[in-house]
């Protein structure tokens, strides 16, 4: 009886082993995947004051050797860590990317936003608000909130008087929302009361969204430039997400 529970003790280490090992070779990333993730966001990032933070090509990031990664989550928009090797050893840095066209936006390490391009262009707007934004810009031209609310590095900021809706991740404006008849989109003046038909035409959908659903999401509707705007109820808004 006891060899039988001393070999049944064993199988049951044998297992625990195996499936240990198995998990530590699933969350390892493997070098040329971790490159390749690497590639969506090559190219140079620049600071609010304009500096370049980040080069990052073929393999290298600030001319430094990528060499490993780790907590790679999503496709694009996405996040994960990048280990380079500098002179005085190994470094990691998170890397967290969002936003389409002049919109692309890289967060470093959870809290530096930066920028592909010097000067953004934004095309629609709503009371004077824009994608890319910064935050305090926005509660400079609109005051403070009704109310806000945040989880985590998302912020929505409300505007009850003005029909408005404004969310900000890591302090940059990622959506515009018109809640309220009052508010209405700067370039075309097209508001929540708006038909469908009206918004197919002035931005030239490559769709037209159904007016029988206006009160249900549809997915994105791409205006160029890295903007997009989406129907959901009845609210309208514009994004810099295509997804």
């Amino acid at each position: 009886m006891k060899e039988k529970l001393k070999l049944f003790v064993c199988m049951c280490f044998s297992i625990v082993c195996l499936v240990s090992a198995l998990t530590i070779e699933a969350a390892q990333v493997p070098l040329d995947s971790v490159i390749r993730t690497s590639q969506k966001v090559a190219g140079d990032w620049y600071d609010a004051s304009g500096n370049k933070v980040l080069s990052i090509s073929n393999g290298y990031i600030n001319g430094c050797r990528i060499v490993d990664g780790a907590d790679f989550v999503g496709g694009y928009p996405g996040a994960g860590v990048f280990i380079i090797q500098e002179a005085q050893g190994r470094k990691a840095i998170h890397l967290q990317w969002l936003g389409n066209g002049d919109y692309k936006t890289l967060i470093m390490n959870k809290k530096d936003q930066l920028t592909n391009k010097l000067q953004k262009e934004h095309y629609e707007s709503v009371n004077g608000v824009y994608l890319g934004m910064n935050r305090q810009a926005v509660i400079d031209l609109l005051g403070t909130p009704s109310s806000s609310e945040k989880i985590h590095s998302r912020e929505t900021l409300k505007y009850s008087n003005l029909g408005l809706k404004v969310v900000t991740e890591h302090y940059m404006v990622t959506v515009i929302t018109l809640t309220g008849k009052n508010a209405h989109f700067a370039k075309s003046g097209l508001s929540i009361d708006s038909s469908m038909l009206d918004y197919y035409n002035f931005y030239q959908f490559n769709r037209m969204p159904s007016e029988l659903s206006k009160d249900k999401y549809q997915g994105p509707f791409s205006i160029g430039h890295g903007e997009y705007i989406f129907f959901d109820g009845n609210e309208v808004s514009l994004t810099m997400y295509n997804t």
